[in-house]
């Protein structure tokens, strides 16, 4: 069966994930150290009402001590409330 654009785009990424090397810069942004998180919830809030998403993806960012993008994670939302995840 064939696994259509949407997953050849998540396995490059991935791949660009193992392949690309560690980057100390890079992995002292807050984005970069909450992004598992990040992604876990889009992948448990899929489908769910945006403000509910919203709510959960702020935690995430508070948690890391830092101030949420209410703009950004408001479309995030969007996004995985149509079923999509901005973070894989």
């Amino acid at each position: 069966m064939h696994g259509g654009p949407r997953f050849r785009s998540n396995l490059q990424a991935e791949l660009g994930n193992l392949l690309r090397p560690p980057n100390p810069r890079l992995e002292r942004q807050v984005s970069e150290q909450v992004r598992p998180r990040l992604r876990e919830v889009g992948r448990s809030h899929a489908g769910r009402p945006a403000a509910e998403i919203v709510a959960a993806l702020e935690e995430v960012v508070r948690s890391a001590g830092a101030r949420p993008d209410r703009t950004a994670l408001e479309e995030f939302a969007e996004e995985i409330s149509r079923g999509g995840n901005p973070f894989d």
